[in-house]
């Protein structure tokens, strides 16, 4: 299918796979979309600057960003991702109008054939088909008033900056700015019943929201605005002034504030810099509002991707309501839209639609999709799979390992793809990945010959051999088991599973197939300093004593990771430390018990906070302090080990210091073994003998210990007794973690929580 991209500076038409959806999504035909005259063509503007250039304007910003970044990524993954900025291509649009032809399993309120108005960044985008969250989605009456409602977005982002104001009946409104969001502003303005001032320095806009009943329209480089506005309103100011206009200057700010009576509103819904004498705000005690695009749910993942409403009595107007309202308006002709649209063009001609877009004069333009019916849709979502055994991988001896990489995130851009770009004996054969701009970038950037979204056309590939899984937590397992019932090697990021049932579907699969090539992302185990531990160790006569400290750092409970569905920071995260644990005594966890902060605040979360001891079968004792609440210029992760007398300290794999032993190392730059597990996986893929660099068992200890302490600390400590062998948790309400079950399971709650 056809969609639009941006890449320094010029659009481009590029064919890319048809998006795939899953439970929550609506996929939509595009009949119409809409670009914008102030957002798109700013990005077009930025999009030409040059990366050196957009480092120089914001110089000191930019420094401190590359600064964190070479601490947290290192010199190379650092370099890889500026690379991956050099000739990015970005994705157009996002407001659009259509028809639906599928909907995911959890969808209600739509069915194929519903003609619907769409909106979102990365959603909306100027596509032939487009894949949506249904609350980025309002139905229409008909297809009557499609082009029109192909504007929903930029009218929701009118409505919301107008509804910030909260103003009333009779009272007056000045709009600065009178572009396009300007122009719509004005008449919802004057369908609410208010007297309206709009403000603009071109001559056509002004006369434009004239003919839309604006009572009042001045010419700010021509006319006496304040001198204007004080007759107009008996010399009290206006009520509210709404700011849509974009300034890199705060002078329109402090206009609005000489212009706005005492007590009253400023409200700023475009892109202007904030930079304004505090004096007029406190004489009038003017209260300054922001409005944030399309109303409430914007930016909240649970709103926007998991489609969590909002309670209709608790929030009248969300953004998905703001637009439904928006198109009825347009229906009940109390919006003018036509007279806004400048042009229309096709989409195979949208090159010259944006430099027409440049053209001061125009606010907008239509892009119209008429040859794009018989385009196929294919569900990408498949919550339900078999756990029929896999068929044997068959070793090729080849000089080139071909190989997939399945989603492009920050850990697979900066780490995974430059390390596995280095080795000549491989070739990053294909890019998988739901978002086309995120797949054709890396694509480009790694001269790989497949850029897709669709997983199953890598399956089917017999040519591709390794299948390296770096998508969201909760999509490894369920992945991972069907790259590997293919027949295809996997090296998949941790975690191995985010649920108890994954985890048994996992032990399951590993249990009893036979000839899989397998590996999970455990690279602490792999790191030199670990290596060198190790080594010491091996001639301990007693137990070990570890202590393990993460200084993990605040992730807020909204962040992906934090959510039900990818198992947040304990299974994400701390399974590492679980599974160097079992590492390092060669032995079986036993028993552990943890304990988790109790606090008043939301905001701290007990599994971000906690302590686990964990007693292996060797009688060693390992414990694991983890923790969000520490500051980031100490170090994130250090170790202590207690053995035969000595001691031993890793400070954060740069450093390791013995006591009573003879190893004292610092290394140039922080090394995890992320590059050594990672060859050494591929190693023995390419041997006919293929061992493993972790074993099962201990993917499968490190995965079961994670599940258990995150079940432990959410009810807020406990202790278990592991058995090998019958070990089950079950969670009935994993969100709120009542109802945890598990065998021999003791904790200081009452019974019936367990």
């Amino acid at each position: 299918m056809k969609q639009l991209f941006l890449q320094k500076g010029s659009v481009l038409i590029k064919n890319v796979p048809i998006p795939q959806y899953s439970k929550n999504d609506v996929v939509v035909r595009t009949y119409y979309s809409f670009i914008s005259s102030g957002t798109e063509i700013a990005t077009l503007n930025e999009s030409g600057k040059s990366l050196l250039k957009k480092f120089i304007s914001n110089f000191s910003d930019n420094f401190k960003k590359v600064k964190a970044a070479v601490k947290d990524n290192g010199i190379q993954g650092t370099l890889s991702l500026i690379n991956s900025k050099k000739s990015e291509v970005i994705q157009l649009g996002y407001s659009c109008s259509g028809q639906v032809v599928a909907v995911g399993s959890d969808v209600e309120k739509f069915k194929i054939g519903d003609y619907v108005a769409c909106a979102g960044a990365g959603f909306a985008n100027h596509s032939e088909i487009v894949c949506v969250p249904s609350n980025l989605i309002v139905k229409l009456q008909s297809d009557e008033y499609l082009k029109q409602s192909s504007l929903a977005a930029i009218g929701s982002i009118a409505m919301q900056g107008f509804r910030r104001a909260n103003l009333s009946l009779g009272e007056v409104v000045c709009v600065v700015g009178l572009g396009l969001i300007g122009q719509l502003t004005v008449q919802i303005a004057k369908a609410a019943g208010l007297f309206v001032v709009g403000i603009d320095i071109e001559e056509e806009r002004i006369s434009l929201a004239k003919s839309f009943g604006c009572d009042l329209v001045l010419n700010s480089s021509r006319d006496d605005v304040k001198k204007n506005i004080d007759f107009f309103t008996q010399h009290y100011g206006v009520d509210a002034t709404i700011i849509t206009a974009a300034s890199a200057s705060g002078k329109i700010i402090q206009q609005a504030m000489e212009i706005t009576r005492k007590k009253g509103k400023v409200v700023l819904v475009g892109d202007v810099k904030i930079d304004f004498d505090r004096s007029p705000f406190y004489s009038k005690e003017i209260d300054f509002l922001i409005s944030c695009s399309y109303g409430p749910g914007r930016y909240d993942q649970s709103y926007e991707n998991e489609c969590k409403d909002y309670p209709f009595a608790y929030v009248r107007w969300t953004e998905n309501r703001n637009m439904q309202l928006f198109v009825n308006m347009i229906v009940q002709k109390k919006i003018n839209i036509d007279s806004i649209i400048s042009q229309e063009f096709s989409v195979d001609d949208s090159i010259e639609a944006y430099k027409a877009l440049k053209n001061k004069k125009s606010l907008g333009i239509v892009l119209s999709y008429k040859n794009n019916s018989d385009l196929l849709v294919n569900n990408v979502s498949k919550e339900n799979f078999d756990l029929n055994l896999s068929k044997p991988y068959i070793a090729t001896y080849q000089n080139i390992l071909k190989t997939a990489i399945v989603g492009t995130g920050g850990f697979a851009k900066v780490k995974l793809l430059p390390l596995l770009s280095k080795r000549k004996d491989l070739k990053i054969e294909a890019i998988v990945d739901l978002q086309s701009s995120q797949s054709i970038n890396i694509g480009s950037q790694y001269d790989s010959a497949i850029v897709t979204n669709d997983l199953n056309a890598i399956l089917e590939n017999e040519e591709i051999k390794l299948i390296v899984v770096a998508t969201p937590h909760k999509l490894h397992l369920q992945q991972t088991l069907s790259c590997l019932k293919a027949g295809k090697a996997v090296f998949v990021e941790k975690p191995a599973a985010v649920t108890c049932e994954e985890y048994s579907s996992l032990k399951y699969f590993l249990n009893n197939a036979k000839n899989y090539l397998y590996c999970v992302d455990f690279n602490r185990s792999f790191a030199p300093s670990i290596l060198k531990i190790k080594k010491e160790i091996k001639k301990r006569n007693s137990p070990l004593v570890i202590n393990y400290r993460m200084n993990s750092g605040f992730i807020s409970k909204d962040h992906w990771i934090q959510s039900i569905a990818n198992g947040g920071r304990i299974i994400g995260e701390a399974c590492h430390i679980f599974e160097l644990f079992s590492y390092l005594t060669e032995s079986i966890p036993t028993f552990v018990s943890v304990s988790a902060i109790h606090s008043n605040s939301d905001d701290l979360l007990s599994s971000d906070n906690f302590v686990a001891a964990v007693t292996f079968s060797d009688g060693s004792m390992c414990s694991l302090i983890y923790t969000s609440l520490g500051n980031n210029a100490q170090t994130k992760e250090l170790m202590e080990v207690f053995f035969d007398g000595k001691s031993i300290v890793m400070d954060d794999y740069r450093q390791i210091s013995g006591y009573g032993v003879d190893i004292n190392e610092k290394y140039l730059q922080q090394d995890k073994g992320h590059e050594s597990l990672l060859n050494q996986f591929i190693d023995e893929v390419k041997k006919e003998d293929f061992v493993s660099p972790i074993s099962s068992q201990r993917i499968l200890f490190a995965t079961k210990l994670s599940l258990i302490v995150d079940a432990l600390s959410k009810q807020g400590g406990g202790s278990a007794i592991l058995h090998s062998d019958d070990l089950e948790i079950f969670f009935d309400d994993y969100k709120n973690c009542k109802n945890v079950a598990c065998k021999n399971i003791n904790t200081n709650f009452k019974e019936d929580l367990l």
